[in-house]
């Protein structure tokens, strides 16, 4: 199975991004998060999507290839929000599909929360993609964070993409059998159920051998923790949160504005 099929996992490459500290990036996605709960017209979401896609493929030197196999994750559910909303705000009646009423509220709003949403998630990705999460998990200890914690926060992001090639290798080997794709509904929600039993017994197997692990090697028997690798903070990481938070401080004045 092809490596650029998973997307929920550390793409190792030499850029701007990849050197930052890790707790340096996390702030970043808070800063983004921040500024979309803020903005009031789609045209700011819009424009922090283009800098973000911008920071994911140049600075980060992320592959386009990995972004758009990703993209059903980033857009699927910002794309399910906004026509939520396109129908649930109230507001002028625009068109009419059946039953339902899309409004003019809910045809402003809708770019709003999708926007609010993906941009976030693609955020989040760009973390994922560019962050080593050992490096993650000593940065969190730095900070003060029992190691406990930070380590419980490394064998989460760990088990992400264990459990993604659990999922493409279950649903290759019902496609091989049945052809899964092209079958109807019924069989395929049935089939999805097959897919979370068989995820969630490897998934339980494969958290058991892990806490056996840990216990054998003594994890937590002493209150400090040594690492092999060391994490280095730099002020200079902090050049990437700041332009942010000047580029969010400038979109929405220009909504105030305008």
């Amino acid at each position: 199975m092809a490596e650029g099929e998973h997307s929920l996992r550390y793409i190792e490459r030499d850029s701007i991004m990849h050197r930052l500290y890790p707790l340096t990036k996390l702030a970043w996605v808070f800063v983004v998060a921040i500024g979309l709960f803020l903005y009031r017209e789609p045209v700011s979401g819009a424009v922090m999507l283009g800098v973000v896609l911008l920071v994911a493929v140049v600075v980060a030197r992320v592959p386009l290839r990995d972004v758009l196999s990703s993209s059903q994750l980033i857009f699927g559910l910002g794309i399910l929000l906004m026509i939520f909303h396109f129908f649930a705000d109230p507001g002028e009646p625009v068109y009419r599909v059946g039953p339902l009423t899309i409004t003019d509220g809910g045809l402003h709003e809708g770019p709003i929360f999708f926007f609010r949403l993906s941009v976030v998630v693609l955020a989040s990705f760009v973390l994922i993609w560019t962050t080593d999460i050992r490096d993650l998990m000593v940065s969190l200890t730095q900070a003060g964070i029992p190691y406990r914690y930070a380590f419980a926060v490394f064998l989460a992001l760990r088990f992400l993409p264990l459990v993604q090639r659990e999922v493409d290798a279950v649903r290759a080997a019902h496609a091989i059998r049945g052809r899964a794709s092209r079958s109807g509904l019924v069989h395929r929600f049935k089939l999805w159920q097959r897919y979370m039993f068989t995820v969630l017994i490897n998934g339980l197997r494969k958290a058991e051998a892990t806490a056996t692990a840990i216990e054998c090697r003594g994890f937590g028997a002493y209150p400090e923790r040594t690492y092999v690798k060391t994490v280095e903070f730099k002020p200079a990481s902090l050049i990437l949160v700041l332009i942010f938070v000047l580029l969010q401080a400038g979109l929405i004045y220009a909504e105030r504005a305008l």
